[in-house]
């Protein structure tokens, strides 16, 4: 009898640990470095973190080659808001999501291989000003790092995109310092203190996005390289461009991030993945200085054709 109520117990305890993994979509992680679940763990529990073109990276600009060919983007769908839908979440503590769905936004220009629609924009912060980015430039560190992801147009939604060979494109930009308030960013962090806690969400005013770009965004350089997601299960299928133009935002604003949770006693900071090697992939760019134009004019057209196919095979080779 002794010996049959042991085993039930051990079967409800089995049974509840399965049903609590479910509903958390799987194994547990964390940006805790050095603890279970840190981000030194990942590839324990998805494989795809251990990959050999995983990110964020370091952009060392003196080595990322000048593409003349390669094209800005077209940020005219930007603007759209008639028939947009916003909500904004507390990411089971992760980061501050805003979720977009209704009518379609379309990322244009590039040099991207499709169509490209805006699923969400999130963001990476810093228990301190010079810590927050995940990607780094020259070795430095920004306080804030936004991403605007984006799914091929074609596929059925970001599940099966995030697995597809270029099925994202991410656009990201840093966050500098300012003595004043990027009054842009009200529309948005004037909900914060209603998703304080994880999992929190509330839906949104409906405001241009356009409005949250650095001005020069007619003319916007980046840095492009094919990558990850920075976040288990760490697919490579990202194409990833870095803005070269910041976006201002103040002490008292970058608090208002800071102010969120990771859980009910635990501030939500730090929300960053440590760099990962380059190994053999090659940064692109549209940003043309004496510094990164060593490559010889009649190849360089040949970095905007192939550079994503060779990412994707020579990477991978033993």
């Amino acid at each position: 009898m002794s010996r049959n109520l042991t085993l039930l117990t051990f079967s409800l305890i089995l049974l509840t640990y399965k049903l609590t993994c479910a509903s958390a979509g799987g194994p547990g992680w964390n940006y805790h470095e050095g603890e279970a679940g840190g981000p030194d763990e990942w590839h324990v529990n998805f494989t795809d973190c251990g990959g050999v073109m995983q990110s964020p990276i370091d952009i060392i600009t003196e080595e990322a080659v000048y593409s003349p060919i390669l094209p800005y983007f077209d940020f005219t769908n930007y603007r759209t808001t008639r028939g947009v839908n916003l909500t904004l979440i507390n990411l089971g503590g992760h980061t501050a999501e805003v979720l977009y769905q209704g009518a379609p936004i379309y990322l244009q220009g590039g040099g991207l291989p499709a169509e490209y629609k805006l699923i969400q924009f999130h963001f990476h912060w810093g228990a301190e000003d010079k810590v927050g980015s995940e990607h780094f430039i020259d070795g430095e560190h920004f306080p804030m790092e936004l991403h605007l992801v984006h799914q091929q147009k074609t596929l059925a939604n970001l599940s099966v995109a995030e697995k597809h060979p270029f099925g994202l494109a991410v656009l990201g930009f840093f966050f500098q310092v300012s003595e004043k308030n990027n009054t842009e960013l009200e529309p948005l962090l004037k909900y914060f203190n209603q998703i304080a806690l994880p999992d929190a969400k509330i839906h949104l005013d409906t405001f241009p996005l356009i409005d949250m770009l650095p001005e020069n965004f007619r003319k916007l350089d980046f840095y492009r390289y094919y990558g990850s997601l920075t976040t288990p299960p760490c697919y490579e299928t990202v194409i990833w461009s870095l803005a070269t133009e910041y976006i201002k935002i103040s002490e008292s604003q970058l608090n208002v991030f800071r102010g969120l949770y990771e859980s009910k006693d635990i501030h939500l900071v730090n929300d960053f993945r440590p760099v990962q090697p380059l190994n053999k992939r090659i940064v692109i760019t549209t940003k043309n200085s004496s510094k990164n134009s060593s490559a010889q004019p009649s190849t360089r057209p040949l970095f905007l054709c192939l550079s994503l196919v060779l990412a994707w095979t020579y990477c991978r080779m033993p």
